[in-house]
């Protein structure tokens, strides 16, 4: 993905706006026109089935790709020559050369050390486990956006956090086929929350990983959002990943695109009961676990 450059509208409208908002409460009471939204929906799957036998299509891929690997004597695992077919579509001159040049891509194989460890507890983005979406199909990971300050935070950090957990998410076949969910929350989001620089480098990475964002879920956004959305961070996503994103008028309808009973894993920064800490140790204690014995 090119880099961005920011046209100084954009950066004098971002100053702006710190102006005219500096007295404004970035609570989550605002609501958006319809113009405000994006096109963008979670439709139920036709037969709501889970098991997804190959198709000729697939299977030809796939023999290919493992072929390419055998030629070139790469050492990738089954799965990772599938995630990377399941996210091109199965295209094999789309799935060849990106599975070439990243199958050993430091963030595809992520572990949990130290930093990542840390970075964890700051309890910015982390799964919901047992979640899913209303046709009961993707699992869903959960942004709160106000709790990191790229002035001094790491945002590369920040991102090893993401990919970790879209690697988890990425384990087995069914998951690469249904992909993800991603709710961003932007309950108490101010300027301080962002830079140009720094959403730039986060729209790249939930691009550039292997793992299908099926829906980004915006909500709680503060008034000023939509503006800073059409301006700056929609031109940092391609046209199908910007039909991708939903904005919500009013986080009450997030329910809405979630499975029945998701209160009961919806976490507390979002007003409902799930202690995220819990969450997040229980995470990655499992990882811990896991990795210990690979």
């Amino acid at each position: 993905m090119a880099k961005i450059m920011f046209p100084k509208a954009a950066l004098a409208l971002m100053q702006n706006m710190r102006q005219s908002n500096a007295n404004d409460s970035s609570d989550g009471g605002s609501s958006f026109t319809t113009d405000d939204r994006c096109d963008s929906s979670i439709s139920p799957s036709k037969d709501g089935s889970f098991q997804y036998p190959r198709t000729q299509k697939e299977e030809e891929c796939l023999r290919k790709l493992k072929e390419e690997c055998r030629l070139a004597n790469i050492s990738a695992s089954d799965i990772t020559i599938f995630r990377f077919a399941c996210f091109h579509d199965f295209n094999f001159d789309v799935a060849r050369p990106a599975m070439i040049a990243k199958y050993n891509d430091p963030r595809l194989h992520l572990r949990m050390d130290d930093e990542l460890l840390d970075q964890f507890q700051n309890k910015v983005i982390f799964p919901l486990p047992g979640l899913r979406t209303k046709n009961m199909k993707h699992e869903v990971l959960y942004f709160y956006a106000c709790r990191h300050f790229p002035a001094t935070m790491d945002t590369d950090l920040l991102l090893r956090n993401m990919t970790y957990i879209l690697n988890d998410m990425s384990l087995t076949e069914q998951q690469c086929r249904n992909g993800v969910v991603m709710i961003i929350d932007l309950n108490h989001f101010t300027f301080k929350n962002f830079t140009p620089e720094s959403s730039n480098k986060f729209f790249e990475a939930l691009q550039q990983v292997p793992t299908k964002v099926e829906t980004t879920i915006i909500l709680n956004g503060p008034r000023w959002f939509p503006k800073v959305y059409r301006h700056l961070f929609k031109k940092m996503l391609s046209k199908e990943n910007a039909r991708r994103v939903l904005i919500l008028k009013q986080p009450q309808q997030l329910q809405n695109h979630l499975m029945d009973g998701c209160e009961k894993y919806l976490p507390v920064e979002m007003g409902y009961w799930v202690d995220s800490s819990e969450i997040i140790d229980d995470f990655v204690d499992m990882k811990l676990h896991n990795e210990s014995n690979h």
